[in-house]
């Protein structure tokens, strides 16, 4: 049930904190409303982003109280599949996978990632919702914060700083597993 991208990307995202090679530190909000677009200029580049698996969703408004640094507005983006399911709005593994992919127009460096509605199993297993952002042929793995459980009011939100991602791509995925749909 990993919601947006928050940060980039925010897997999908909600802002993410990123250079250009040539340029200043800059934010792509996802919980902006309205929505920034599929496609704009970013800091000096260009960025597009995309969904697989269904279609690109940033209608879901922010419904929890831990979303910070971001204009919060709704929950940033996922991928929805028309199921009428309560995942719909998030990247699921459900269905053979959900993605979204940023495209860049040229190579920036990924400071920082802020991920919504990335919650601990509130159903038994207490385990962590894993996001995935995959660059350059490899990946990170992003766990759940610990106090981040679903239905208790909090946002699932994790931000992770001090990143050195040097990429023109950024791809959201959710890691394998049972608690993942």
């Amino acid at each position: 049930m990993i919601k947006k991208i928050v940060s980039i990307l925010s897997l999908p995202f909600i802002a993410i904190g990123a250079f250009s090679t040539t340029s200043h530190a800059a934010t792509l909000d996802f919980t902006a409303s309205p929505f920034i677009g599929t496609a704009g200029a970013f800091d000096g580049t260009t960025y597009s982003i995309s969904a697989f698996g269904g279609t690109l969703d940033a209608s879901q408004l922010q419904d929890g109280n831990t979303c910070v640094g971001l204009a919060c507005t709704t929950d940033g983006l996922g991928v929805d599949n028309g199921g009428g399911d309560d995942d719909d709005d998030e990247i699921s593994s459900a269905d053979g996978g959900q993605s979204i992919t940023v495209d860049f127009g040229q190579v920036v460096l990924i400071t920082e990632l802020v991920f919504l509605d990335l919650f601990m199993d509130d159903e038994g297993a207490g385990e962590p919702e894993i996001a995935r952002v995959s660059f350059n042929d490899t990946f990170i793995d992003f766990e759940a914060d610990q106090n981040q459980v679903r239905f208790d009011g909090s946002s699932g939100f994790l931000h992770a700083l001090f990143l050195n991602i040097v990429t023109d791509q950024l791809v959201f995925t959710v890691a394998d597993g049972g608690l993942q749909d």
